[in-house]
C-alpha cells in the first residue's frame, strides 16, 4: 500500500500550516483524507473519557493555536516500582486489573511523518489506520487492531474484546486467559444491560508484528441503531483493555498513577456514513509535534495480581518495538 503522491502533498501541507485533518486507512484499503465534512464519510476523535457527544469533529472543529502538550518519558525504574506497588494492591483487592500505560520519547527534526505512517500501516494491513491533527490534540499516528463497535445498516454490530499480549510464537498462560475473560465478562454485561441480543465467537489468537492479543469477537442486531449506538459507545468506553476492572477503581488507579495526561491513547476514532459507524480505540500510537519533530509513543499494559513488573515492561518495550523501529529511521 503506498499513499498516493496527491494525498501525500496535501497531508504534508496542512501539517506544516497547522490545519485540522484525519487520514485513515481501513484493514487493507486505500488511505482517504478527511479535511472537511461531506457527505460520504465525518470523522471524529473522542480523547480519553470522552462522551460520545463531545468528540471532535474534523471539519467543524476552530482552527486555532495549537494547545497541547507532550509529556516527558517514563523511566524503566519508576515504572516498574510503580506497577509493583500496584500489584500488591490488586492482590488485596481480588479478581481484579489496572492498565497502566508508560510513554517513550523522542525528537526527529524533518521528519516525514507521511512516509512514517506508510511504513507503519504497511506493517500491519490488517489493523486501523490513522493520521490525524487538531490545535488542541496535536498530531496521531498509529495502527489499532481493536474495534470499539461498527454498525451496518440496518442494524447490524459488532465489537470485540481484546487482551492479553504474548510474543507470537509463545504459548498463551493462565495469566492471559484470565485478563481476557475480564473483558469479555465486561462486554456480555454491557450488552445484556442494554438488552442487546448477541453471539460471540472465540477466543482466538490475533497476531499484531511480532506479539499476539487473544479476541473474543461479539456481534448482533440492534433494537434502535441511532440510540443504542450512542450508548454502546459510551458504555464500552474506555474499554477494560485501556482501563481495567472493575473499571472506576482503575480510572482512579490511573489517575494516581500516571504521572501523564493519555490524551488520545485509550480514546477512539469514528468513521460515520451512510453504511454505519466504524469505531476504533486509539492504541498503538505516537503524539507529535509537526513543528519540530518531537513525539511520544503511548504503551501500556494490563495489570493484574499475577504480573511481573519486569515482564510487564518487556510487554510494552514489545508492543512498541516496530513504531519506535519506524521512528528511528531516517525519512528525511
Amino acid at each position: 500500500m503506498k499513499i498516493n503522491a496527491k494525498l501525500r502533498k496535501k497531508a504534508a501541507e496542512l501539517l506544516a500550516g497547522g490545519k485540522s485533518f484525519a487520514i485513515y486507512r481501513l484493514p487493507d484499503k486505500t488511505p482517504k483524507l478527511v479535511e472537511k465534512a461531506c457527505d460520504k464519510v465525518d470523522v471524529y476523535i473522542s480523547p480519553w473519557l470522552t462522551c460520545f457527544g463531545d468528540n471532535l469533529h474534523i471539519g467543524e472543529i476552530a482552527e486555532s493555536e495549537p494547545s497541547f502538550t507532550l509529556p516527558d518519558a517514563t523511566d524503566k525504574e519508576t515504572y516498574i516500582n510503580r506497577v509493583g506497588e500496584l500489584v500488591k494492591v490488586l492482590r488485596k483487592r481480588g479478581m481484579s486489573k489496572t492498565v497502566i500505560s508508560r510513554v517513550i520519547t523522542g525528537e526527529t527534526p524533518g521528519f516525514d511523518w507521511i512516509q512514517a505512517a506508510e511504513d507503519l500501516w504497511n506493517a500491519f494491513p490488517a489493523t486501523f489506520g490513522y493520521l490525524f491533527y487538531t490545535p488542541s490534540t496535536g498530531a496521531w499516528l498509529g495502527a489499532s487492531p481493536e474495534k470499539l463497535i461498527v454498525t451496518f445498516k440496518p442494524n447490524h454490530f459488532t465489537t470485540h474484546a481484546l487482551a492479553g499480549t504474548m510474543p507470537a510464537d509463545v504459548d498463551w498462560n493462565r495469566k492471559n486467559y484470565e485478563e481476557q475473560q475480564m473483558v469479555v465478562d465486561f462486554i456480555e454485561d454491557s450488552l445484556e444491560q442494554m438488552h442487546v441480543t448477541y453471539k460471540e465467537i472465540g477466543p482466538k489468537s490475533l497476531v499484531y508484528g511480532s506479539i499476539k492479543h487473544l479476541s473474543t469477537v461479539f456481534s448482533g442486531e440492534l433494537d434502535n441503531p441511532e440510540e443504542q449506538t450512542v450508548g454502546l459507545h459510551d458504555w464500552l468506553s474506555p474499554t477494560p483493555a485501556l482501563s481495567g476492572l472493575p473499571r472506576e477503581e482503575a480510572i482512579d488507579d490511573i489517575d494516581e498513577i500516571e504521572e501523564h495526561d493519555r490524551g488520545c491513547y485509550g480514546g477512539y476514532i469514528t468513521l460515520k456514513s451512510d453504511e454505519g459507524v466504524t469505531s476504533y480505540v486509539t492504541i498503538r500510537c505516537v503524539q507529535f509535534d509537526p513543528r519540530d519533530g518531537r513525539w511520544a509513543i503511548y504503551v501500556g499494559g494490563g495489570i493484574t495480581p499475577k504480573s511481573e513488573p519486569e515482564a510487564e515492561w518487556e510487554e510494552t518495550e514489545a508492543k512498541a518495538s516496530t513504531l519506535l523501529g519506524i521512528l528511528k529511521e531516517s525519512h528525511a
